[in-house]
């Protein structure tokens, strides 16, 4: 097995972020605030030191100390999904191996926050379960991420038209929201197409594209966001389009939209945007 195994290592690799541990140790920090109280109104609050010590040092620090722990643990098993990934993707391993390959392949633009990162890793989770689920897996995820890939070249060129029309504008935050989601779509696409790779043993390719040419266009497409967000003098997109947008893409782009209008999890939108990508 893999090291960090399966449903612990998910833990522990979430536990890796320094964001995850400060949100668990708040959770842990209440935990103990309330308990403290309900110790001292049954007990006592002539002795409130004495539960405040209880609490304090016989609780939340020994588990901020084993978070942290816990958390070291986690970054050494993202490490090692990052340099190897198993021999054969399961329904267990993949949230696993789907970091990994975000962690390895992704430069994920500055502006995107951590909600919105984080739908990646779901979608490209709830998509490649759907496409486990089938015959080929690794042609329905082909299949899947080419089909995002036609989604962010026709969106590319539709902001490059706008930015081309209007170099000036000032609507920062609706340069923001945009930017967010082609990002979240191009990075989820990126994922997708490793995972394709890894579970068909082929190289990725769509009609008359390489996956060189595709990796370089999301890649580009990543790196221009990055720039695009925080920069206000940034040009239009001179990268060049792959013209693989059909008129089929819409309605992808819009569930995809659709499913990043809602903050945390969306079952129902998420559920939508994976039926238009394998069909399940």
């Amino acid at each position: 097995m893999h090291p960090g195994g399966r449903g612990v290592g998910l833990w522990l690799v979430r536990l890796a972020s320094a964001d995850s541990r400060r949100r668990f140790g708040r959770y842990v920090a209440a935990g103990c605030g309330v308990g403290f109280a309900a110790t001292a109104t049954a007990l006592g609050w002539d002795r409130w030191f004495f539960w405040a010590m209880l609490w304090g040092a016989g609780v939340f620090v020994p588990l901020r100390l084993a978070v942290e722990l816990a958390g070291a643990r986690g970054q050494r098993i993202r490490a090692a999904y990052r340099a190897q990934l198993p021999d054969r993707i399961t329904p267990a391993n993949l949230p696993l191996v789907a970091q990994g390959v975000y962690e390895r392949d992704v430069l994920m633009p500055r502006i995107v926050t951590p909600p919105y990162a984080a739908k990646v890793h779901e979608a490209v989770v709830a998509a490649a379960r759907a496409a486990l689920a089938q015959p080929e897996p690794g042609e329905v995820l082909r299949r899947a991420s080419w089909r995002l890939v036609g989604v962010a070249d026709g969106w590319m060129a539709e902001m490059r038209a706008q930015r081309e029309l209007d170099p000036t504008s000032t609507n920062i935050q609706a340069r923001w929201h945009e930017v967010r989601s082609v990002a979240v779509l191009a990075a989820t696409a990126r994922v997708l197409v490793a995972l394709s790779e890894e579970l068909s043993g082929q190289p990725f390719s769509g009609p008359g594209l390489d996956t060189q040419s595709v990796r370089t266009f999301l890649d580009d497409v990543l790196a221009y966001l990055d720039r695009a967000a925080l920069d206000p003098d940034v040009p239009p997109w001179t990268g060049a389009p792959l013209g693989v947008w059909t008129p089929e893409a819409v309605e992808l782009r819009r569930r995809w939209e659709a499913y990043l209008e809602v903050t945390g999890p969306a079952p129902s939108p998420l559920a939508a945007v994976v039926e238009e990508l394998v069909g399940a």
